[in-house]
């Protein structure tokens, strides 16, 4: 039996298990064209290192292109050069709502969950400020995880 007050290692407002996704996403958000031909995606994707462009027209975000379509569309046949001459980057874009900046971890996991994707954009009021991958979910629980054992441990 205890008589004394309970101390926890860190005070509650310290841990965020649901941080806002504000502070898991990518500022430097690499974007395309919806009339840009599939070729300039391709090279887009592999000389900046991207997975998902962002389809802009304009101020307006109209939606996302995914590493995985695009493979999918090589794979299947859709690689050559005329195929390839004749796509541009809206026939692979898939629509999506961006979060906003006050979205929390749980919303972009959800959101990824149900639009079957591995990234999330996210815009503050009518600007696109980011974007939020599956990699950058797992980061972002990872640290949370080992932050959460180095508080349960024992001081030595």
């Amino acid at each position: 039996m205890t008589t004394g007050p309970q101390h926890l290692a860190a005070p509650p407002e310290t841990v965020d298990e649901d941080p806002p996704i504000a502070r898991l996403m990518i500022t430097r958000v690499v974007g395309i064209t919806p009339d840009a031909p599939l070729s300039t995606a391709l090279r887009l994707m592999a000389t900046t290192g991207v997975r998902h462009l962002p389809v802009l027209d304009g101020d307006r975000c109209r939606g996302i292109v995914h590493e995985v379509d695009v493979a999918r569309f090589v794979s299947s046949g859709g690689d050559s050069p005329m195929s390839r001459a004749a796509l541009h980057v809206e026939d692979l874009t898939r629509p999506t709502e961006p979060l906003p900046t006050t979205a929390r971890r749980y919303d972009a996991a959800l959101r990824m969950q149900t639009e079957h994707v591995d990234a999330v954009l996210v815009m503050d009021e009518d600007r696109l400020v980011g974007i939020v991958t599956a990699t950058d979910l797992v980061r972002s629980l990872a640290a949370f995880t080992s932050a959460a054992d180095q508080q349960s441990r024992p001081p030595s």
